[in-house]
């Protein structure tokens, strides 16, 4: 695993919280400190780190304090809405882009590179989740999936703290028509071609606020805009930080997000 690049600083603000970290050893990494107050830990890998490779996420892990011994739960993630409970596997194996546990010992992890991981933890318990939204599940409905599975643990949504994590943003998030039909009806989350700062690819493209929608759906569900912390770091526009799906293409290198227990 290769250390961070050099022109990446070693703090950068990422907007809603989250904080960029090198340490002078150039390992990286970027964390979800508001989550602290629901004890859990929350981080993501950086572009440092190709989290395609197992061997290469588990060393970073460790980098960052988690031990080699704890297992970590996955999911082969196909951009729906299924929220699963967490379990060991090396392999995935569970069709699904959300895991929710309720104890200590096992990491949650999800892959991303423009979606959003979202973050939501139990002030009141040791339930928490973590959740893959990409524009298909936001619009089908897996933060609401991910808020039922915690309710139906006894989780109550006033009692949620969520963090949004950096993803692309409307400067760089191009839709047809077909796919901001599906967001029209929230206001905000569809803005004019004029939001884009990267060349358009169709002359009947809009920007998305991915966001907006999400929120949209959060505050929907009961939970209080004052437990919500979203990044406003674009995914594309920081090479230096981030993989992007967008930027490098299919087949590139993927970020994780990665949530725990502190014990």
């Amino acid at each position: 695993m290769s250390a961070a690049p050099s022109e990446a600083p070693a703090t950068v603000e990422l907007g809603g919280g989250f904080i960029y970290v090198r340490r002078p050893d150039g390992r990286a990494a970027i964390l979800t400190p508001h989550l602290q107050s629901a004890g859990v830990a929350g981080m993501m890998s950086p572009s440092s780190v190709n989290a395609r490779d197992a061997n290469e996420l588990r060393v970073w892990l460790e980098d960052w304090g988690f031990e080699a011994s704890l297992p970590i739960a996955q999911v082969n993630q196909v951009h729906g809405t299924a929220v699963v409970r967490a379990r060991a596997q090396d392999v995935s194996s569970d069709d699904a882009d959300g895991l929710w546990f309720d104890g200590d010992g096992l990491i949650l992890s999800i892959k991303a590179a423009d979606c959003a991981p979202v973050w939501l933890a139990d002030m009141a318990s040791k339930r928490f989740a973590l959740v893959h939204a990409g524009w298909r599940g936001v619009a089908d409905g897996i933060v609401a999936s991910a808020v039922d599975v915690l309710a139906a643990g006894g989780s109550e949504a006033q009692e949620l703290a969520v963090a949004v994590g950096p993803h692309l943003r409307p400067c760089c998030f191009e839709v047809g028509p077909e796919v901001a039909s599906r967001f029209e009806a929230i206001e905000g989350a569809v803005k004019s071609a004029d939001h884009l700062q990267v060349p358009r690819q169709r002359e009947d493209s809009v920007s998305l606020d991915l966001a907006t929608a999400i929120l949209a759906d959060l505050s929907d569900l009961g939970v209080r805009g004052e437990q919500v912390f979203v990044a406003t770091a674009c995914t594309r526009c920081h090479p230096e930080l981030f993989h992007s799906y967008r930027r490098n293409g299919s087949g590139g290198p993927l970020m994780a997000a990665v949530a725990a227990r502190r014990t």
